[in-house]
């Protein structure tokens, strides 16, 4: 795996600098554009498109505390996650998901919009505290339980991204 603190010569660290990480990109955007390189051959220009892609790799995974979390943990343990295989084990999470799930559809079936209000807030404030429990966790190199709470906080990210929908749907119409 490509350290994408390494490219932006950032400590690694669940809180990143966004400032300065945008500041950086921007540098090694400049260097890396393909008006540096139209006299240089083939493979300097597959190079340096090549290394703009993993700029722009390294960018995306750190603007993203999930994707920044699973590089960590990847980075400390050497293993990277198997999205494919990954299932849960929290019985009570996978719970609170069906329950979230069906008050979703609930809610849209009645097409309350201030339900839909709340239940937004709730997930919010819930992916939040996960956030956090998930920083301490990093803290504590606590590896296998960060990486469950990334694969938690990949479902609530779903759940808002269904949340959205749902929400466009209801002020359709």
């Amino acid at each position: 795996m490509t350290n994408p603190f390494a490219i932006f010569d950032l400590p690694i660290a669940f809180n990143v600098d966004q400032a300065l990480l945008s500041e950086r990109y921007l540098v090694l955007q400049k260097s890396l554009h393909p008006d540096n390189f139209v006299t240089a051959d083939a493979q300097e220009q597959r190079i340096a498109m090549q290394k703009s892609t993993e700029v722009n790799d390294a960018l995306k995974t750190l603007k993203d505390p999930i994707l920044r979390a699973e590089a960590i943990i990847a980075l400390n343990t050497g293993k990277t996650q198997d999205l494919e295989q990954k299932s849960t084990q929290d019985v009570t999470f996978l719970m609170q998901q069906l329950e979230w799930r069906e008050e979703l559809e609930n809610i849209e079936q009645s097409q309350d919009e201030n339900a839909l209000e709340s239940f937004a807030k709730r997930v919010k404030k819930e992916t939040k505290e996960m956030l956090t429990a998930l920083e301490a966790q990093l803290n504590e190199q606590q590896w296998p339980t960060a990486a469950q709470f990334c694969d938690k906080l990949r479902f609530l990210k779903k759940l808002a991204d269904e949340i959205s929908q749902v929400e466009e749907r209801l002020f359709e119409l």
